[in-house]
């Protein structure tokens, strides 16, 4: 049986996680899955887990089986649903009592507009326009598109930062939970390492680089072909949900090069100030429960620029 993960990353999405999983991986102290995100222990996201191929646990353990995990002083799992999942973080702590959790935190107004692009690179949103999507989620309603799990696509939901912090604080220690501030993370990256391995109780040596990673800058080429990739019919789901596996989990070049020429360069979403100023205001008390729970001022998320 596969020794499991120590370390999670639970979120949020869009704040710098795939950064954090980039640092991380480059430590000699730990082992991180690939993919980062196999969403194992939240159930209640279950076609998210059977997207991703790892609803089992015998799939998920298959991740840390290699010699290399095995060798790893930590294991790590980069999953973004454990932060809202009701379930995640109390079977993570039920299996591995001394876990830790890291979660990066990020302004929910630019947080959401790149999330939403994510959400249509995912085949979960259909609306093209962030301000419609936003709108259309506050009154309930759901996108006409086969979306994995529509909680993906309930934008209060992943915005209200506060109040995922406050249930997690609820079932995991304090001293269990590390937090990284989006603004802290691109203004004085070094710091937030250094903090961030003293957290771990690993050496802030070797530095890794602290190159910015998946921005939301990017858009598929071919609709077909993406839909085919995500949404497959049923007669192929088996064997397409196997090459996705393949080629999430694999740092093969030639994978590396085919994944590349399925993406095309995309402006990066921008919010414009009446949208920022509709979603501060929304935002406000929740972004003041966030700044009470961490002891910071986050004010100026909710102020407009």
């Amino acid at each position: 049986m596969a020794e499991l993960p120590d370390i999670y990353l639970i979120g949020a999405p869009k704040a710098g996680t795939t950064s954090i999983t980039r640092w991380l991986e480059s430590h000699p102290d730990i082992y991180f899955c690939r993919p980062k995100e196999p969403f194992y222990w939240s159930t209640d996201y279950p076609r998210m887990r059977e997207h991703r191929g790892f609803a089992t646990r015998r799939a998920y353990e298959s991740l840390y089986e290699s010699r290399e995990a095995q060798a790893a002083a930590h294991r790590a799992d980069g999953s973004t649903t454990y932060l809202y999942s009701r379930t995640a973080v109390p079977s993570i702590l039920e299996e591995v009592p001394g876990a830790h959790f890291v979660v990066a935190l990020r302004n929910p107004i630019d947080l959401l507009a790149s999330w939403h692009r994510t959400q249509l690179l995912a085949l979960n949103e259909d609306e093209p326009d962030f301000a419609a999507a936003w709108r259309r989620s506050l009154k309930g309603g759901s996108p006409r598109t086969d979306a994995l799990d529509f909680k993906r696509v309930d934008y209060a939901l992943i915005g209200c930062l506060g109040q995922a912090v406050q249930r997690l604080l609820k079932v995991a220690p304090r001293d269990s939970v590390h937090f990284v501030v989006f603004d802290d993370l691109t203004t004085q990256p070094a710091a937030v390492w250094v903090e961030l391995t003293t957290f771990l109780d690993i050496p802030n040596e070797p530095t890794p680089s602290f190159k910015a990673h998946n921005p939301s800058t990017k858009m598929y080429r071919s609709p077909l072909l993406h839909r085919l990739k995500h949404r497959p019919p049923a007669l192929l789901a088996g064997p397409i949900r196997k090459m996705r596996q393949r080629s999430l989990s694999t740092s093969n070049p030639l994978w590396s090069r085919v994944r590349r020429t399925m993406w095309r360069n995309e402006e990066r979403p921008v919010v414009d100030e009446p949208m920022r100023r509709e979603l501060g205001d929304f935002f406000a008390e929740d972004i003041a429960l966030l700044g009470k729970l961490l002891g910071r001022d986050f004010s100026a998320w909710s102020s407009p620029r």
